[in-house]
């Protein structure tokens, strides 16, 4: 019944986004937009409850998602976010199959360790049901059955698992015994067992207000050390030992964080950080600090800077417009774990002639060059905060479709892939290299002596600490712009290459 539902609301919708208002005329469109109102009236938190059974405690971080209200917005309908059109996955904004209607991205997030996820999974409710087999075709992968349900594998390391006639789950990675145990775990569980929350997470989706919104459990994860000296280095708090130990005792009882997004002509998205107590004491630092804290974790948003700011009991928000590329920016770090299962009813995914493996190539190798152009555009002005969304790229690259790819464009890609993976990797060794160096620097003075050991001066310790961390990040810069320069030449020659072999302008 609630398939029926959710599938009745989406097309009464739709007819209603799409239809020109005149007074007295257009009576089919105003019952359609009646009954769309009517039926919205059931809470839409209540039809995620399904999807939660299936979420696992120890998950610290979800996405919900509305699929028919973001789609049936007047930006998603402007932009063709539904359309199948070439490379269609990778423009917009966020990834969600059309047979979706409802979805929730969880994982465990390391957030000691740039947001590495330990695992992910998606869970989604279906308009219509989606073949395990055409998933296993499409993916170059293979059916298999586990515990009792049909599943299927695939070489971007997931499994896909029918959880009933209605719904999928969706598992990275492909760890099969952790799949058979999750999938277990869900056919049992009669209720959410998420953190609190996570589970006022999924409320805040509702009709008329927020269609995506993205949540992460951060309650006891300040360890009071390691707060104390973040405070102390920051830049924003200048060394302010009263505003300091003031702000020390409100974010040690931090509870969480929150991203929604609210799709109407336009996105708008809103950051709330909740706590256990009043945030008016955050006074003007309120909003510089979360910058900071982003930027600390190598997130940040351009889009952020002009955004409003309010502290608002025990939550500090800012909220603002939300361009496309931030949005796809920050649902790359929670996403679903594998992105062609889509627009497989009537597509032919039999082995390609030589017509099907130029489309297919021509539509890999845009979505590869959107991606390098979305990263490109971040470095311009991030040139030393990009670990967490390079690697995230990388990963999007990863899990693209590959079904009668042309072989050599697949290995450019993975060439890619690697390169970005490359430049992330460098500026993790870069910080780690400085930590050790600095680890050997004591006391508040270096004293130098020369080869005879005489005496000629001494040196202040900090910059002795400031010269290694230049020194160590003027080597990952190094790495970066050699890296840049290899990616524009690969991308320069395989599209002449694949220009040439297939007669279509790549």
């Amino acid at each position: 019944m609630q398939t029926v539902h959710q599938a009745l609301l989406r097309v009464l919708s739709i007819v209603c986004f799409n239809s020109e208002w005149k007074s007295g005329v257009n009576q089919p469109v105003v019952v359609a937009c009646f009954l769309a109102a009517f039926l919205n009236t059931i809470p839409a938190w209540a039809q995620f409850d399904d999807l939660l059974k299936s979420i696992p405690a120890d998950a610290n971080s979800m996405v919900v998602i509305d699929v028919a209200a973001m789609h049936a917005s007047p930006l998603a309908i402007k932009e063709g976010w539904q359309k199948k059109h070439e490379a269609a996955y990778v423009k917009r904004p966020i990834y969600v199959p059309p047979e979706a209607d409802k979805i929730i991205i969880a994982a465990q997030l390391n957030l000691a360790d740039h947001l590495r996820q330990n695992w992910e999974l998606a869970v989604m409710s279906l308009i219509e049901p989606i073949s395990m087999r055409s998933i296993a075709r499409s993916e170059a992968g293979y059916v298999d059955t586990i515990n009792g349900l049909e599943a299927a594998w695939t070489p971007s390391d997931a499994y896909f698992v029918k959880l009933n006639n209605s719904s999928m789950g969706i598992m990275h990675p492909a760890d099969r015994q952790v799949v058979s145990r999750w999938a277990d775990f869900g056919r049992k569980n009669s209720s959410s067992i998420v953190s609190p929350y996570l589970l006022q997470t999924s409320k805040i989706v509702r009709p008329g207000g927020p269609q995506i919104v993205m949540g992460i459990d951060l309650k006891d994860i300040t360890q009071p050390h390691k707060l104390e000296e973040g405070l102390k280095q920051s830049s924003v708090l200048k060394g302010n030992a009263s505003k300091i130990k003031e702000l020390n005792e409100i974010i040690s009882g931090i509870q969480g964080a929150t991203f929604s997004v609210k799709i109407g002509s336009k996105a708008e998205g809103q950051i709330r950080i909740d706590f256990n107590s009043e945030t008016a004491k955050f006074e003007r630092y309120g909003k510089p600090l979360v910058l900071e804290v982003l930027d600390k974790f190598e997130v940040h948003l351009d889009d952020l800077e002009k955004w409003k700011y309010q502290s608002n009991g025990n939550s500090l928000i800012l909220s603002g417009p939300l361009s496309n590329d931030g949005m796809r920016r920050v649902f790359s770090l929670l996403e679903i774990p594998t992105t062609k299962f889509s627009e497989l009813n009537g597509e032919d995914i039999s082995p390609g002639s030589p017509d099907a493996i130029a489309k297919a190539s021509l539509t890999y190798f845009k979505s590869v060059t959107v991606l390098i152009d979305d990263l490109r555009k971040y470095l311009k002005t991030n040139r030393d905060n990009h670990i967490v969304y390079t690697e995230r790229y990388a990963r999007k690259i990863d899990r693209l479709p590959i079904l009668n790819v042309d072989e050599d464009l697949l290995a450019y890609g993975s060439d890619i892939a690697e390169t970005l993976r490359g430049i992330a990797l460098a500026k993790r060794a870069a910080g780690s290299r400085t930590g050790v160096r600095n680890s050997n620097v004591y006391g508040n003075y270096s004293y130098n002596y020369d080869s005879n050991n005489n005496y000629y001066g001494q040196r202040a310790n900090a910059s002795v600490k400031i010269q290694n961390r230049a020194e160590e990040q003027a080597k990952a810069t190094g790495v970066r712009f050699t890296s840049w320069k290899d990616i524009e030449d690969e991308t320069a020659g395989i599209r002449r290459e694949m220009t040439k072999r297939y007669q279509v302008e790549f």
